[in-house]
């Protein structure tokens, strides 16, 4: 359907180790992996990091699933390369490797450029993989047995589950309204159906907080959910794997900060520094004007 864009990050229903795995342990890995991304610029560090990652999502069984996300996040991420070359995140003075037209390259702007893309897309891997593993009641459910309060379990989970929801009611009013002979494209084909539903997400709104008081939500007591999960033993191990992982892995990067900084450093030739800047600004480009034309209808 024309203007339909889809939220590919959801649950993913299947049998790996890692679906099997305690939520818990999970979260670990995938904050453990935010800290040590943004804890070093090194390229060869974030590679690798980036390809370990990749490698749990194909054993997990969730590659199609991934890829989805990283067709929408690599435009953005390839941006900062862009960005960063014209207008490097380092002190002056900026050692200039190529001119673009009016445009300068600079050598510390195609350092940092390639190492923000890398440290989003390890970032971004880790935290795919315990998204699309993870039932949101698991884990909720996690949290709550670690002393998270249910009634901020209950706020997040809400609000994420009336993400996809809402989206669908748009559309459904959207191809409603186009049957009906609104030839009205874009932006403008939208402005209709913000009212329906605004007032039916009011609706469901008032209809939850009732189901809430009819069962007595917010009463003192031990809270049960139809979900229960037990950590078992290889949960804990790979919770501590994590966690020693990350603090091994960050006092490392910071200890050895100095040798492991390779700005000073031409990392392409200059040649290929031009051409990673051009291609990236036309696949940006590219991305943006096809969303644009997908919207318009």
């Amino acid at each position: 359907m024309a203007g339909e864009v889809t939220i590919p990050v959801a649950y993913v229903r299947g049998t790996s180790w890692f679906h099997k795995l305690h939520p818990i342990p999970k979260l670990i890995w995938a904050i453990g992996a935010l800290v040590l991304a943004f804890s070093t610029r090194n390229p060869l560090f974030l590679s690798c990091f980036f390809l370990f990652g990749f490698l749990l999502i194909i054993l997990a069984g969730i590659l199609n699933n991934y890829l989805k996300v990283l067709l929408i996040l690599l435009p953005i991420s390839l941006s900062f390369i862009v960005l960063q070359s014209l207008a490097p995140a380092f002190p002056r003075p900026w050692i200039s490797i190529a001119e673009l037209g009016p445009f300068t390259i600079y050598q510390e702007g195609i350092y940092s450029g390639i190492s923000l893309f890398l440290r989003c897309l390890a970032a971004v891997n880790f935290a795919s993989l315990m998204i699309l593993t993870t039932h949101p009641s698991d884990l909720f459910t996690a949290l709550n047995r670690i002393g998270m309060p249910h009634h901020a379990n209950f706020m997040v989970s809400t609000s994420l589950q009336l993400i996809p929801i809402v989206q669908r009611e748009f559309i459904i009013i959207m191809s409603a309204q186009r049957s009906r002979g609104m030839k009205a494209t874009g932006f403008s084909a939208a402005i209709p159906c913000i009212v329906p539903v605004f007032a039916g997400t009011i609706e469901r709104i008032q209809q939850l907080s009732l189901s809430l008081a009819s069962r007595a939500f917010g009463s003192k007591g031990l809270k049960t959910n139809i979900r229960e999960i037990e950590a078992s033993l290889k949960d804990y191990v790979a919770g501590i794997i994590g966690l020693g992982f990350t603090i091994a892995g960050t006092w490392y990067l910071i200890y050895y900060r100095v040798q492991l900084d390779w700005s000073e450093d031409a990392l392409l030739p200059i040649w290929l520094s031009k051409a990673l800047v051009v291609g990236s600004a036309l696949i940006f480009i590219g991305t943006i004007l096809h969303f644009w034309r997908k919207a318009k209808g």
